[in-house]
């Protein structure tokens, strides 16, 4: 049996999950047994109980994101003059980020200039005094000085002409950091951004849950304004670490109190189609609840349904003023993916109802489920 459909039948054993109450009760001896005896009590529960085809999972917050990020990082040997973006701008391919600080380049340059200048006349002096092998050597090392100088020179012209930063990608400023340092001097990004196009979608959870995800796990991507909107996916990838900001874990408090670390996992999507970049979103484990059909009308499990002697006429044995009493049902469509059959006539949602038993009579004494202490 797959995975899915184990936790189907769990949801299906949910359904019925007052009835197996009173079962578990009786072997306890905590309630009285049920039979066909006067004195003994058929126990019945509402008929509301049953009818519930919700399905309850983890849910965690996800927003849509690029799927591809982008960081990009200071020269350590390089001083930032100003940063032209901010967190939340779209920016297009070749759109300035930011820019170094140029002035210790301009300077570097004029100064080799002057230094082969100089050089330049030394070695026009030397050529004046004659053509000794001496010269000759003198004028050789100016000349290497001379290239070395060069090669400083190109190097710095480079540092001017790269003096701004450009994207790479059209997308979304993600974060900002205009010293490309965290709070302990350890190097950060000073611009992170997210590529406008394919998405994925980015949760967190808690190291209380992480163990019930896994990669390739299947979810389902939930609309937060309009829930029966929903997209499918897997998980991609959790990650290891903590999420972190500005160098700092990312903590929040559990119920009791506790401080627990947050960890990002990444969803990728079957589609993204009526998907916005940076739209928040819900996602579940995908155990089959969307396959689960709301239906219109009373749908109760078929377990609930006795049928007379012949085999095909439906009833249910039905709480009449404090006794057991059999109801004719008119019975519509059944589901046997949830095992539900609906109910044309016969029922409504405050009547009580009795899960069969061979030993229920019709005047057997009833009482609800519902308001019966186990404790």
């Amino acid at each position: 049996m797959t995975k899915k459909k184990k936790l189907i039948l769990g949801f299906l054993v949910a359904a019925i999950l007052l009835a197996v109450l009173v079962l578990f009760a009786i072997y306890k001896g905590l309630i009285p047994s049920i039979g066909g005896g006067s004195g003994e009590v058929v126990y019945v529960q509402p008929v509301s109980t049953l009818t519930s085809t919700s399905f309850t999972v983890d849910r965690y917050g996800g927003v849509i994101e690029s799927q591809k990020a982008i960081t990009y990082k200071r020269d350590p040997n390089r001083k930032i003059e100003s940063v032209h973006v901010k967190v939340g701008d779209i920016v297009t391919k070749g759109t300035v980020l930011f820019k170094y600080d140029v002035r210790s380049s301009e300077n570097n340059i004029a100064s080799i200039k002057l230094d082969i200048e100089g050089l330049n006349n030394e070695i026009a002096f030397l050529q004046n005094q004659g053509n000794s092998t001496e010269i000759q050597l003198q004028i050789s090392e100016r000349q290497l000085e001379i290239k070395q100088k060069q090669q400083d020179l190109k190097k710095y012209e480079q540092e001017i002409e790269q003096s701004e930063v450009k994207s790479e990608i059209s997308g979304v400023i993600k974060g900002v950091n205009e010293t490309g340092q965290d709070v302990n001097g350890s190097e950060q990004p000073v611009i992170t951004m997210t590529e406008t196009g394919e998405f994925r979608v980015k949760g967190k959870v808690s190291e209380q849950s992480i163990g019930t995800l896994n990669a390739g796990m299947p979810v389902i991507i939930r609309s937060r304004v309009n829930e029966d909107e929903t997209w499918t996916g897997n998980i991609s990838k959790i990650e290891t670490e903590p999420a972190t900001n500005e160098g700092q874990e990312t903590y929040f408090y559990d119920g009791g109190g506790e401080k627990a670390s947050k960890y990002p996992f990444y969803v990728t999507l079957d589609s993204t189609s009526g998907l916005m970049l940076g739209q928040h979103v819900y996602i579940e484990p995908d155990y089959g609840q969307g396959q689960i059909k709301k239906k219109e009308g009373m749908w109760i499990d078929q377990s609930f349904i006795a049928y007379e002697d012949d085999g095909v006429t439906p009833f249910a044995w039905v709480d009449r003023n404090g006794r057991l009493s059999k109801r004719a049902l008119a019975l519509g469509e059944m589901d046997d993916f949830d095992y539900t059959v609906e109910i044309v006539s016969g029922l409504a949602e405050d009547d009580l109802i009795a899960w069969p038993d061979e030993s229920l009579t019709e005047g057997m004494k009833t009482e609800n489920i519902t308001e019966v202490s186990l404790g």
